[in-house]
């Protein structure tokens, strides 16, 4: 099955989560006019490090709404990156997938939380797989990546895509910088490469771009998508905002397992 993605990279410009929708429906119009499919935006794109402040909560949340509208407007799938969100007096960092209808088709809670994450939010406890005429669409958030019994819990489901907006920065290797300084670009690019190889699977990574609003922390970009076999088939190789639209055809995950007989091997009794 063939479906055309649009990876936005995308730039958190300022403390107003409705001016940077607005900004972000600007690249929702052209992947439409491009005949993407579905467009994946980062986590946290709306108000970034600023996301757990309840007035960021709050707006984000009302963000919701208006992303349903531009889905069911410019009749595209959204992924819409994440939101912080209060569900019963708890915290959650969350994840939507809205149809070309403007139609909930699925949300999943971030399982792993980072570091700095523990402290302030609940963790998720379900995975998340979406039915679509694409095939069936598996969602994870960021740290998740560095996971890979998550990966295998999807893929014994059937998961032939796997969506994962981040928020993944070049200071979150700590005291790792001292020792090569590119070492989470390093990471996420082998994880990536990884991940598709070992579970048979599609995987969209999607990060933010450019600095944090308090400038504390430096995106490392490298938004890609990669399969088993090729790899990387397309990444940008900076944390500049840009987006780009590729199609994918899912039906090379049949010759994979042909080829490695991993979903066999996970069923074999």
């Amino acid at each position: 099955m063939k479906i055309r993605i649009a990876v936005v990279q995308f730039k958190t410009r300022e403390l107003l989560p409705e001016n940077n929708l607005e900004y972000a429906e600007k690249f929702i119009k052209t992947a439409s006019k491009s005949r993407a499919d579905l467009i994946v935006f980062p986590e946290v794109f709306l108000s970034r490090n600023c996301s757990l402040e309840k007035k960021f909560i709050i707006s984000d949340k009302n963000c919701l709404s208006k992303i349903k509208e531009l889905s069911k407007k410019y009749s595209i799938s959204i992924l819409a990156g994440s939101i912080i969100e209060l569900y019963n007096g708890k915290k959650y960092n969350t994840t939507y997938y809205f149809d070309a209808n403007g139609k909930v088709r699925g949300k999943y809670r971030k399982e792993h939380l980072w570091s700095t994450e523990k402290r302030l939010i609940k963790r998720g406890r379900h995975i998340t797989i979406i039915n679509t005429k694409h095939g069936r669409i598996g969602l994870i958030i960021c740290w998740d990546l560095i996971f890979p019994e998550i990966f295998r819990a999807l893929k014994k489901k059937g998961v032939e895509l796997i969506l994962c907006p981040a928020n993944w920065s070049y200071q979150d290797a700590g005291e790792g910088l001292k020792y090569d300084k590119n070492s989470e670009v390093k990471a996420v690019n082998s994880l990536c490469v990884e991940r598709a190889f070992e579970e048979e699977i599609i995987l969209v990574f999607c990060n933010t771009a450019g600095k944090s609003l308090d400038g504390r922390n430096n995106s490392v970009g490298c938004s890609q998508i990669t399969e088993p076999f090729k790899g990387v088939i397309k990444r940008l190789n900076h944390n500049k905002e840009e987006m780009f639209i590729q199609e994918i055809d899912t039906k090379i995950l049949k010759d994979a397992e042909k080829a490695y007989e991993i979903r066999r091997d996970l069923f074999r009794k």
